[in-house]
C-alpha cells in the first residue's frame, strides 16, 4: 500500500496524505461535546495554516484542526 503526500495542483496548495492506502481522518468536537470523525477529503493551504476539506450535513465544508462544529 502507499504512504505519502499527493499533490492535486501544480501550485502545491491542495494535497492529500495517505497512510497504507486510505486518507487522514480528522476528529472534531460539536457544541455539545459530542465527537465526530471524518475523512478528509483534501488539506489546503491557508497563509501559514492548512484546512481540512470534510463532508458534514451533506456539505464540503472546509475546517481548522480545532474547529467547533454546530450540532
Amino acid at each position: 500500500m502507499y504512504t505519502g503526500t499527493l499533490y492535486l495542483n501544480n501550485s502545491g496548495h491542495r494535497w492529500i496524505n495517505l497512510i497504507n492506502g486510505k486518507r487522514d481522518k480528522i476528529t472534531l468536537f460539536t457544541k455539545n461535546g459530542k465527537e465526530i470523525t471524518r475523512t478528509v477529503n483534501y488539506w489546503q493551504a491557508f497563509g501559514n495554516f492548512a484546512t481540512a476539506n470534510i463532508s458534514y450535513k451533506n456539505k464540503r465544508i472546509n475546517v481548522f484542526a480545532d474547529t467547533i462544529l454546530e450540532d
